[in-house]
Parts: C-alpha cells; structure tokens; sequence
C-alpha cells in the first residue's frame, strides 16, 4: 500500500497548489488568440497543472479576454463580471485586447480592453504562442502568492 507523505522532514505541512481558474471570452478579432488558449487549455488537461479553464464565469477567479473589444460584446464581458464571485482579476492576452490592435476604434469595435479597464495581467504578442500564456499565467500567480518563481 503507497503511502501519502503530506509533511516534509521538519514536520510542516507542503505548500498546497491553489488552483487559477479562467473563464475566457473572445470580445472580437481574428480569433488568433483564442486558438492559442485552446491549444494551451487541451495541454493543461493533459497534465496536473493547478490552472484550468471553467465553463462559467461563476466558477471562475480569473476573466481572460482576447481581441478587440467590439460594442456587441461588451454587455456581454459585462455580465460575466458581473456573474463572477469576489475576488476577480481581469487578464488581458494578445495585441487587439491590450491596445487594439489591427482593429481601431469605430462604430463597431470599441478597442483594446487594457484602455478601458484596469488589468491585473496584459500580455501582448499577435498572437502569443501557448508557452508564453503559460508563463505569464505562472508568473503571475507566483506574484499574487508573494513568492518568486
């Protein structure tokens, strides 16, 4: 029978691995980036990372948007904020959500989501490969924590 060693050598419990989970809207855009998250989403269910993507946004700590933020989808973002329990950070990835990208502002597209709220975490990149969410989510994290890494 395996054993569980749940307290390291000095007798202190380890540190427990608390889970970041992100619901992720599309808010408009080529959809670049959302195909990076998808692909980076399939590989955390492959492994045993404490970071995952939920269906719902009330199941979610973390609201991750991609693209431009257009004028049909802002209610939209809205909502799900609005549906998200405390405490909540908005994250945003890629060029369009950040500042707007290829995609200005007109009657349809209001612009980048990092202009017009305050962001805990905004990567740019058109779009960033799965490696550099990965590490930015990792940092990130480590950061809230209070411990580098």
């Amino acid at each position: 029978m395996a054993q569980l060693h749940l307290f390291g050598p000095e007798g202190t419990p380890l540190p427990r691995l608390e889970a970041l989970d992100i619901f992720h809207i599309e808010s408009g855009g080529c959809t670049g980036c959302a195909l990076e998250l998808a692909s980076l989403s399939r590989a955390l269910l492959a492994g045993s990372h404490p970071i995952r993507f939920v269906p719902t946004p009330r199941q979610a700590g973390m609201l991750l948007l991609t693209g431009s933020l257009t004028a049909g989808m802002a209610p939209v973002v809205e909502l799900a904020w609005q549906a998200m329990p405390g405490p909540r950070v908005l994250a945003v990835i890629g060029d369009c959500a950040v500042d707007g990208g290829l995609f200005g502002g007109n009657y349809a597209v209001l612009g980048g989501v990092g202009e017009r709220a305050r962001t805990s975490m905004a990567l740019p990149g058109c779009p960033p490969a799965p490696d550099e969410i990965l590490a930015a989510l990792v940092r990130w994290q480590a950061s809230v924590r209070g411990t580098s890494g």
